[in-house]
Order: structure tokens, then C-alpha cells, then sequence
């Protein structure tokens, strides 16, 4: 069979004498009447030809990598680089070089994740800065009674008294066993404890505070001091936020007996019942300078203050600890019975959520609306709860109670002497006041 190629021409004419726009050039084979397309010459390749071009571009990427290496390593300024050339002449000082810039850069390595490490552990500096002040701001000054409870002031419950001595700290089944509490002469130590059990048998300001001065003014005890119930019961507070909200800040500048707050307190250990601690005389809280007359003895408590304050987070404190910004704009309070947060306050709640779903009722000095305890499930339950959390350090460490950035510390050094001096007494006397022992 003969084949014959045909070769059409750039140009070809349309039907009306026009030329056509120049196509692509194109062969045809034909064969009887079968038209195929061939390829043209330029387009025409074998395998061999493409895998020969393909390793002579690997071939130039190489060259060109190493050109550029080449080039970075002879002009950068990273000192020993250069000098690290394997092609040189003298191959130790070659060897040394690279071994010297690997170690080097090994060095840089660890030293940058050390130092980024410590960075993002957000490591704080302690300044200590002690400051002289010519006057400051008087706290609050809060006083308890050892016997929070008025024994006049009980109601009238058969065996009151010895029911409160037999759960006291001396209390025992030998020396005190307890009473039958089944019986029917006992029922009303079964009923819940009365809203009105704290201030009616609390202590007054009149029982507790003789005399009131401040900077060697006479202060009004009873206008100054403002009751709160606290979870020993109720106790006096000088100098509350009450009163600072309505009459401003109590500013002191002087130091001494006769300055700051001075107070004759009444004991008045004839009204004292049982309790948990034998002990005669008040508890003061957070102070700067008192001077407490009461019994036999006066006491003068200097205190120091001391101002904390830890960066927030993502900063520590304390190890692995973390504070809490009560000063950012952007934090809510989230305790319930208190209106500013501490940690002191946040542990007091916690234990108290902590008794109370134990025993399923709460004592007559918690905050709350939860029912308040039976005088028998008062002493049965709730107070052997709260002496286990005290003593739990594992349940105390589930109350989530940070620390705040920024809180006050006093440090308190006392000084007690004889009261009243000998020669008072017939003056004491004169005056009706005989229990000054």
C-alpha cells in the first residue's frame, strides 16, 4: 500500500476568497480513507532523551545548592564558618573548626531553650521596702470575750450549764458523763436553736467595756464599737467598716501608753459558762497599737504592719501558687456569706459548706439561711465536724482559696504589767468596783 504525505499550506482560502488566520502546522498520514494526526519533528522524543534531562537538572539544583552554600559560608559573619571548608588545604584546622562551631551552636541551642524555659515560668524578684510613716490609717480592732456565751442571759433549759461543762475541753465520761438526752425532761434539746440564740445570750458592751479612749480622748464604748457574730459568737469591733463608711478613717501618729486605743475591759468571770478553752480574758484581733486593761494585769500590744503585694498571674507565689487581683475591675466576688473576699473568709465558708452538708444543719453563728442545729446535734455533730476539718489538712486543701495579691499583716509584740497598782485599790473601792483582781 502507498502512503502519500500531504503538507497543507499555512494559508488556505474560505469559500468567499479570504485567507484564514495562520494555524498550527500539522502533518496527516493517510491511509486509504483513514486521516490520523502525527506528531511534529520538534515535538518527537524518546525516554532516553527525558531521563537524561531530568538528571542533568538534579545535577544543576546540586550545583546550585552547593554554589549558594559556598557563598553563605565564605561571606557570613558567623566567625569559624568559613574556616570549617573541607576542601581546604590543612584538614585538622578544618576538623577543629566544625567541631568548635558544632559545639558552639549546640551551646546556643540549649542556652536559648533554657532561657525561654525560664521565661514563660514568669520568675518574680522580692523587694523588701521599709517605710517611716508620721501617721497612718487605725484598723479595725475586733475583741472577744473567752466566754461567749452570758450564763445569766441562758434560757431556761433543765441542765443547761452542765450539759455545756460535760462537751466542754474538761469535759469526760468519767468526770462529766453526759445526759440521757432520750429523755422525755430533755426533749427541747432536740428542737432547732432559735434565730435570736446568739444576741440573746451574747455578752453586751456594757458587761465587757468599762472605759474607751483614743490618742487620750474619751471615746462612747457603745457608739464606737459595733457587734458582729463570728463563729466563736459575738464579739466588738472598733473602728468597723460601718463605721468608716459613715464617719471616715480614724488617722493615728503617735505610739505609747497613753496614745492609740486604750480600754479598760470587765472580765467578769462570774458570768463565764464551759467552753472550749479555760481560759479568762478577750481575744484581739488585727491591730496596730491597744493598751487593754482587764483582771490583774495591763497589756500593751505594739504592733507592726506589713504590706503584701504579688504580681497576678501568669506570675507564682508561694511555688506553684497563684493570687487573686481582688483589685481588678474585672473580678467578682465568689463567696456567699461574705461581702470582701480573703482567704481567711473563703476557708470559714468552705468549712462551714463542709460541716453543714455533713450534718445537715448549721451552727447559730454560721451566715446562712440553712437550718440551725438542735442544741444535741449542735455539740453531737456540727462541733465534732469542724474539729475534724481543723485537724484535716487533706480536706482543707480541697477549698479552693487563693491567696489575694494585695492584703495587710500585723506583727504584734506585748507587754503586760501589775493592775491596778496597790495604791488604786481604795479608790476602786470607793467607786463600787471590788472584782479588779
Amino acid at each position: 500500500m502507498n502512503t502519500t504525505v500531504v503538507k497543507p499550506s499555512s494559508n488556505t482560502l474560505n469559500r468567499d476568497g479570504t485567507f484564514l488566520k495562520k494555524s498550527e502546522k500539522s502533518v496527516f498520514n493517510i491511509t486509504g480513507s483513514v486521516k490520523t494526526n502525527a506528531t511534529s519533528r520538534e515535538e518527537v522524543c524518546d525516554s532516553d532523551n527525558d531521563l537524561n534531562r531530568k538528571e542533568k537538572n538534579i545535577d544543576d539544583d546540586n550545583c546550585n545548592i552547593q554554589l549558594l552554600w559556598s557563598d553563605f559560608r565564605d561571606n557570613t559573619t558567623m566567625h569559624g564558618l568559613k574556616n570549617a571548608n573541607l576542601k581546604q588545604r590543612h584538614r585538622l584546622r578544618c576538623c577543629i573548626w566544625a567541631v568548635a562551631f558544632v559545639a558552639m551552636a549546640c551551646s546556643l541551642i540549649y542556652t536559648t531553650f533554657e532561657q525561654v524555659n525560664i521565661y514563660f515560668k514568669y520568675p518574680t524578684i522580692l523587694n523588701t521596702h521599709v517605710q517611716t510613716q508620721t501617721s497612718v490609717k487605725f484598723p479595725a480592732v475586733t475583741f472577744c470575750s473567752a466566754s461567749p456565751l452570758k450564763k445569766q442571759a441562758l434560757p431556761d433549759i433543765p441542765d443547761l450549764e452542765y450539759f455545756f461543762l460535760s462537751h466542754s475541753v474538761i469535759g469526760s465520761n468519767v468526770l462529766t458523763p453526759p445526759l440521757n438526752l432520750s429523755l422525755s425532761e430533755y426533749a427541747k434539746y432536740h428542737l432547732p436553736i432559735s434565730a435570736s440564740w446568739v444576741k440573746d445570750t451574747a455578752n453586751q458592751i456594757e458587761d465587757l467595756f468599762l472605759i474607751c479612749k483614743f490618742d487620750g480622748k474619751d471615746r462612747v464604748c457603745k457608739s464606737d464599737m459595733e457587734a458582729i457574730i463570728t463563729p466563736v459568737g459575738v464579739c466588738y469591733t472598733f473602728n468597723s467598716r460601718n463605721y468608716v463608711s459613715k464617719n471616715g478613717h480614724i488617722m493615728t501618729s503617735q505610739t505609747g501608753s497613753t496614745s492609740g486605743l486604750l480600754l479598760y475591759l470587765l472580765v467578769n468571770q462570774n458570768n463565764y459558762v464551759y467552753n472550749d478553752i479555760m481560759t479568762a480574758g478577750f481575744k484581739v484581733m488585727r491591730f496596730r497599737f491597744t493598751t487593754i486593761h482587764k483582771g490583774k494585769n495591763s497589756e500593751e500590744i505594739t504592733s507592726i504592719l506589713l504590706q503584701y503585694q504579688y504580681l497576678p498571674s501568669p506570675y507564682k507565689m508561694n511555688g506553684e501558687q497563684f493570687c487573686v487581683d481582688t483589685k481588678s475591675p474585672e473580678y467578682k466576688n465568689p463567696l456567699q456569706y461574705y461581702d470582701v473576699y480573703s482567704k481567711t473568709a473563703c476557708r470559714m465558708e468552705c468549712k462551714q459548706n463542709h460541716v453543714i452538708t455533713i450534718c445537715g444543719c448549721r451552727s447559730p453563728n454560721d451566715k446562712g439561711n440553712y437550718t440551725i442545729c438542735s442544741l444535741a446535734k449542735w455539740m453531737e455533730c456540727y462541733k465534732v465536724e469542724s474539729e475534724r476539718f481543723d485537724q484535716n489538712g487533706t480536706v482543707q486543701g480541697m477549698c479552693p482559696c487563693p491567696t489575694e495579691c494585695e492584703y495587710n499583716e500585723y506583727q504584734a509584740r506585748l507587754s503586760t504589767g501589775y493592775f491596778p497598782a496597790k495604791n488604786y485599790d481604795f479608790i476602786f473601792n470607793e467607786l463600787g468596783i471590788t472584782n479588779i483582781r
